[in-house]
């Protein structure tokens, strides 16, 4: 299955410098993959890639030099894997949601298509929804039956430890994870909290913990009882409560938290575990320097 997406086409009304976009093309050249930047505008910056595996497979930084979210701000990152390509896609630092007074939302988009016998990870740094925020984020990656898949999401409770703490004091709340295989939907992970009593809420849905990490692989030649090994690689983190559940060749993991380098050393270990079924290497840490 060829990607179908095209680029995203800038609007002539959007403000300059309130829409980030970020266009990108993953394409096998010479015996590796390249990445090509279609186009990008302001405060995303295009700064390339490089390859931290001394293999074929370039590690893209994405840089959006805005250093938050402010009322009514939107960012928008596309990117389409040719078949057989493999890139991991990650970002510079955590998303910051300021408060929105204004009653403006706030958004982070990302579209991901990956081709037939492509690999994607896809690893950015949590969201932070700050007091009094309004924040709408999705993510939508569109897979082949061939394709491979590691990627992560984590959302965080506010900015846990400012002051008293801005714990679950955001306004507004959507939060999605879609994934698509040749456009039949295999996961929707939503998060909606956009009321006082729902936001209240969490902080006993969430166990007393304060981030939520998901990750989410699939391959199609992933082993029996690969989700036992993933779970027991989680399970020792201290400060967590973590699950695993696989349907199909889909295992997707679960992780609450009380720090956030609890959930990032969770999701490392998940990824330490699938990484080599998945990609065919270790996982290492990712160096953002």
């Amino acid at each position: 299955m060829e990607p179908r997406s095209a680029p995203v086409l800038p609007d002539p009304e959007w403000i300059v410098g309130k829409y980030a976009l970020m266009n990108v093309r993953a394409q096998a050249r010479l015996g590796r993959t390249e990445i090509d930047p279609h186009s990008w505008r302001i405060p995303f910056q295009w700064q390339g890639y490089h390859y931290q595996d001394h293999d074929d497979q370039p590690f893209m930084l994405l840089v959006n030099s805005g250093g938050g979210f402010v009322e009514g701000d939107v960012s928008h990152f596309h990117a389409v894997l040719e078949p057989g390509t493999r890139a991991l896609f990650t970002t510079t630092a955590s998303s910051k949601f300021y408060k929105c007074p204004g009653g403006a939302v706030s958004r982070e988009i990302v579209d991901l298509h990956v081709g037939d016998g492509a690999l994607l990870e896809f690893c950015p740094d949590e969201a932070i929804p700050f007091a009094r925020s309004r924040v709408h984020r999705l993510n939508r990656i569109e897979l082949a039956p061939s394709s491979r898949l590691f990627a992560t999401d984590m959302v965080s409770a506010g900015r846990v430890h400012y002051g008293d703490g801005e714990v679950f004091r955001f306004h507004h709340l959507v939060s999605e994870f879609r994934i698509a295989i040749e456009g039949r939907p295999v996961a929707l992970d939503r998060l909606v909290a956009t009321d006082p009593e729902t936001i209240a809420a969490l902080e006993r849905l969430w166990l007393g913990r304060l981030h939520m990490a998901t990750a989410f692989a699939y391959a199609p030649d992933l082993a029996p009882g690969v989700e036992d090994e993933v779970h027991e690689a989680v399970a020792g983190v201290d400060g967590t409560e973590a699950g695993v559940t696989r349907i199909g060749q889909l295992v997707i993991v679960r992780i609450l938290s009380r720090e956030t380098w609890q959930a990032h050393e969770a999701l490392f270990n998940a990824w330490a575990a699938l990484r080599p079924a998945i990609a065919g290497k270790p996982a290492r840490p990712i160096l953002k320097c």
